[in-house]
C-alpha cells in the first residue's frame, strides 16, 4: 500500500515538474491562464498535501510505538521504545509545520497577479508604493530581526 503512494507521489511531481517546463507561449508573456508562478503554487500545495500525509503517518506511527512502549518489558526496551516515540512526534509536528508554511505560500503564489520578475528587472517600484521608510525580516543563524530601510522612490 505504501508503495503505490510513493509511485502515486512521483508521478504527480514528475507531472507538476513537466507542467513548469514545457509551457505554452501565451504563458510565458503572463497572459495564460497557467503561469510559472502558479505553477510554481501548485507544486508547493502538492508539497504540503504530501507532507501532512506524512505527518499523519509519523503520527500514526508514534501511536503504535507508545502502544508497544506501555507493554514493554525491560527498562531498555522501554527507552528505546519512548525515544522511537519521541523522534516520530516530533517529526508529524515538523512535517504538519512544513505543510502550513507550503500552503500559504503555494496559495499566495495562486492568488497573486501579475509578474512582479518584469518589474524588478527594469528596476520599477511596485505600484503604490511611495518613498518613505519599511521594516524587512532580518533571518540570520542564530539571529532573528528587522531591518529598517528608508525606500527613496
Amino acid at each position: 500500500m505504501m508503495r503505490i503512494h510513493r509511485l502515486a507521489t512521483a508521478a504527480l511531481s514528475a507531472l507538476l515538474c513537466g507542467q513548469l517546463l514545457v509551457r505554452p507561449a501565451a504563458a510565458e508573456d503572463g497572459q495564460g491562464i497557467i503561469t510559472s508562478r502558479r505553477s510554481l503554487g501548485i507544486v508547493f500545495i502538492g508539497g504540503s498535501l504530501f507532507l501532512t500525509k506524512q505527518g499523519f503517518d509519523f503520527r500514526s506511527e508514534a501511536d503504535d510505538l507508545y502502544e508497544k512502549y506501555k507493554k514493554a518489558g525491560t527498562a531498555e526496551e522501554a527507552d528505546r521504545l519512548y525515544t522511537r516515540t519521541n523522534n516520530r512526534d516530533v517529526k508529524s509536528q515538523v512535517s504538519w509545520a512544513l505543510a502550513a508554511a507550503f500552503a500559504l505560500s503555494g496559495t499566495r503564489l495562486l492568488l497573486a497577479k501579475g509578474d512582479s520578475s518584469k518589474r524588478m528587472a527594469k528596476g520599477v517600484a511596485a505600484p503604490g508604493s511611495k518613498p518613505g521608510f519599511s521594516l524587512e525580516p532580518q533571518i540570520e543563524p542564530q539571529r532573528v530581526g528587522f531591518h529598517l530601510k528608508r525606500r527613496f522612490f
